[in-house]
Order: C-alpha cells, then sequence, then structure tokens
C-alpha cells in the first residue's frame, strides 16, 4: 500500500480482530443463554421489598422456617427485580450485557498491556469455552462478573505502579458485597496481592486496605452479621451436594472437562514467564477453590485470561505506529453485531414468554397451596407468585430442611419425607423421580398443566 508503513498496513486488520470476537461471542450469548437456578429468588425477593419498602424476616415466599437467615445481598435483590421486570428475558438480557461488558474488560486490560491482538482473540474464546455454563446459564452469579473483572484491573495496576488508587478496592468490595456474595473471591484475590506485593513496599497501606476491605464485606443490612451468612453458605447442605451447584470438579461433566482444559492452557501459557509472586498464590487458591466446587471455576479462568493474552507482547518498535482503521470501520462493525445479537433476542423472546406464562399458570392453579417443585421452577413459581415450601437462597433454611428438599429433587421419598408432608402439592414433570416420589408419599390426585402434573393427596 504506498504511503502507508509496513507495519501499519499488517496491524490494521488486527484491530477489528478483537472486536468481531467480541461481538461473535455476544451474538453467541444472546442464541445460547438461559436462566438457571439461584436467579429467580433474587428477583420474587426483591418485588417483596419494593412493594413493602422493607427488607421481610427470613423468605417471605417459602412456608418452611427461615427467619433467622442473614439478608446480605439486598442491592443485588433490587437489580432482579428491576431486570425482572421483563421477564425471564430481562434476565437473560442483564446476562448477555454483563458477560459482553466482562469479556471487554479483559480485552482492554490485556490490549493496554500490548498483547497481540490474536493472542487477545484467542484467549477471549478459550475463556468463553471454559466458562461456558457460567457465562450462559444466568444466574446470581452475573451480580459478580463485572466487580471481579475490575478488581483485576485494579489490582493489576496497582502492581505496576503502587498508588494511593488501592483504596478504592474498599469501596468496591464494599458495593459488591451488597449485590453477591462471591466478593469473598475477590477479596481473596486482594489479600494475595496486599500480602504478597503491597506489604513491602507500603505495609502501613496493605494492612489498612486489608482491614477495610474485609470490614466492607459487612456494610451492608447483614452488618455484623454477614459473616454468619458466608458460614451458612459454606457450611449448607448444598455445598455437599455433588450433584448440585456446589457439586466438585468432575471429569463426567463436560462442562466441567471444558473448565479444566482451558484453565490448564491458560496457566500453561500465562506463566510461562515469570509472574509476579500474588499472581502465583491467587491462581493457586483459586484452582484449590476450582477443584472443591466447580462454579468457582470462572473465577480462575477469568483470573488467568490477562497474563494468558499478554505472554506474546507487540514489539516496542510498533508503539509509535498508528495502527486505527477508519473509525467507520469499528463503528459499523459494533452496531452490526450489536443488531444481530438483538434481533436472536427477539427471536428468542416467544420462547421466553411462554415459560413466565406456564409459570403464571402453575400459580393460580396452586393458589392458597404450600408448593414442592424442584430447582429451578421453584425459583420461577416464586417469582410469579407462589408460596413455595423450600427454593434458593437454600441456606436461608435448616439443615434439616436443606437435606429433605435436597432428597425430593433426587427423587427420595425416605429421605424427602419431611418434604412431601408439608406441601399441599407437588409439581413436576410426568414420570419423573420427584413424581414417583409424591405419589409414593400418598399424592394419587393428578392434574395435568402444560407439561406438569400436580400431585395432591
Amino acid at each position: 500500500m504506498p504511503g502507508i508503513p509496513r507495519a501499519r498496513a499488517r496491524r490494521a486488520p488486527a484491530h477489528l480482530l478483537i472486536l468481531l470476537t467480541l461481538g461473535l461471542l455476544t451474538i453467541l450469548s444472546a442464541a445460547l443463554t438461559i436462566v438457571g437456578s439461584d436467579a429467580l429468588w433474587l428477583a420474587a425477593l426483591g418485588d417483596e421489598i419494593r412493594r413493602d419498602g422493607a427488607i421481610p424476616a427470613g423468605i417471605p415466599f417459602a412456608s418452611a422456617l427461615s427467619a433467622d437467615w442473614v439478608n446480605t445481598t439486598v442491592l443485588g435483590q433490587l437489580v432482579f427485580s428491576l431486570v425482572h421486570e421483563a421477564g425471564s428475558l430481562g434476565v437473560v438480557l442483564a446476562q448477555v450485557v454483563v458477560v459482553a461488558l466482562v469479556l471487554s474488560t479483559l480485552a482492554w486490560d490485556a490490549t493496554s498491556r500490548r498483547s497481540r491482538a490474536v493472542a487477545t482473540s484467542a484467549v477471549l474464546v478459550a475463556v468463553a469455552i471454559g466458562a461456558a455454563a457460567p457465562l450462559l446459564i444466568a444466574r446470581a452469579q452475573l451480580l459478580s462478573l463485572l466487580p471481579y473483572a475490575v478488581l483485576l484491573v485494579l489490582v493489576r495496576r496497582q502492581h505496576d505502579h503502587p498508588s494511593t488508587a488501592i483504596w478504592w478496592a474498599v469501596p468496591l468490595v464494599a458495593l459488591w458485597g451488597n449485590l453477591h456474595g462471591a466478593v469473598l473471591a475477590g477479596v481473596a484475590v486482594l489479600g494475595c496481592y496486599l500480602a504478597f506485593s503491597r506489604l513491602r513496599q507500603s505495609p502501613l497501606t496493605a494492612v489498612g486496605v486489608g482491614i477495610a476491605a474485609l470490614a466492607a464485606t459487612c456494610l451492608n443490612p447483614g452488618l455484623l452479621g454477614a459473616p454468619r451468612y458466608y458460614l451458612g453458605v459454606f457450611g449448607g447442605e448444598a455445598t455437599s451436594d455433588d450433584a448440585g451447584m456446589w457439586s466438585r470438579l468432575s471429569l463426567s461433566n463436560p462442562f466441567d472437562v471444558l473448565l479444566l482444559l482451558a484453565a490448564v492452557v491458560l496457566a500453561s501459557v500465562g506463566f510461562r514467564r515469570r509472574r509476579p509472586v500474588w499472581e502465583y498464590a491467587a491462581a493457586l487458591g483459586l484452582a484449590v477453590a476450582a477443584l472443591l466446587a466447580a462454579r468457582h471455576g470462572i473465577w480462575l479462568l477469568l483470573f488467568l485470561a490477562v497474563p494468558a493474552a499478554t505472554t506474546w507482547k507487540r514489539p516496542d518498535h510498533e508503539e509509535g505506529v498508528t495502527t486505527r482503521p477508519p473509525k467507520a470501520v469499528p463503528a459499523v462493525t459494533g452496531i452490526a453485531c450489536l443488531t444481530v445479537a438483538t434481533v436472536v433476542l427477539g427471536l428468542r423472546a416467544p420462547t421466553f414468554r411462554a415459560a413466565d406464562a406456564e409459570a403464571a399458570r402453575i400459580v393460580e392453579a396452586t393458589r392458597g397451596q404450600v408448593v414442592l417443585v424442584a430447582e429451578p421452577l421453584a425459583e420461577s413459581l416464586a417469582a410469579a407468585g407462589a408460596k413455595v415450601w423450600v427454593s434458593n437462597p437454600l441456606d436461608a433454611f435448616t439443615r434439616a430442611d436443606q437435606a429433605a428438599y435436597l432428597a425430593f429433587m433426587k427423587g427420595d421419598a425416605d429421605g424427602g419425607r419431611s418434604a412431601l408432608e408439608h406441601a399441599d402439592v407437588v409439581v413436576a414433570f410426568p414420570s419423573s423421580t420427584q413424581a414417583r416420589a409424591a405419589q409414593q408419599a400418598g399424592m394419587s390426585r393428578m392434574t395435568a398443566l402444560g407439561k406438569y402434573v400436580l400431585l395432591r393427596r
């Protein structure tokens, strides 16, 4: 190309590669994202708070005892309540937007560290594949994705150029703690940085930020009861359920295999060069957490993304070369990708509306009765106005009730006897293990409603 430096001619298309990768991943997210369990209970509780103007004691949409539960994530519940005004589609849209923002944050951080466009794009794809489950299943966890990405950027910038800006981690942790309990993952990463990097340079700042960040995890409606909430989550029956959301990493689960492969690849690439000590400590801690519960794997993959992308950097002599293509090109590309993603969501909208309508019909058919139903339908019914026996958040209930509910979900009539005895009606798929358990408990009157059956005594 006459008049254009070769480096510019070679690299100009690379600037679009990251944008195209982000756009395609956003379109895939719009096409595949669904609403999972541990999502709509926040909307149901947020609806109660908005309607009454007060934080209720326990879980008002469940009949099992829960009055002692410490509610720390009221802000997250209000966010879900507002998002759910558009129904399940609103929750899916929120997930798609958050995923796009998180991946964009990783790409920006890596690019600002002179990562090559090809490497950055490859890492984004690896993260998306390895974290397919948490990125494509909308859960409460979506409230933690963006704060975590922002914290990683802040901490890495502070390692490069320490300043008083590290104190911004404290209000970030405080805000995050009002959204979702995974704030502890962020505090753990922050603690590794403070202990293994900042402490040697400015011990007073490191200790001060560390103490303030720990205190910030209690700056929510739970206040001093917040530690009891966190202990309740980690000590609940759900954490020992190998088939649930807290299941250990398993080679028999395809999503876990993808997570493991992505983590191994990103770690081997990211740590092929010497990294700061605090990053080794944080990665090790996150890896152990992922092995104990696969749901923590997302934090490991997001943490490894930037080190992996920056293993291959642009040569210094290219820094002074202007490489941006005409402004219209990235703008048109971005608008085109967003348009396609919007159209895809629009095409899927009738499916989500049908699911919401079916939940509303079940609520109408069971009004005034205590409903026993497996996740995630339990949360859908709660958000539509039903009175369920137990649903997420499971840690709000006694260990005995948690165990009985989990047994019912597995179709164990004996283990779930307490759950079945307290329910007026069981909602399940025909011929499912839950339906058979209800029939064994004497619920022989069966009424079909859509693709479900209602079983009563």
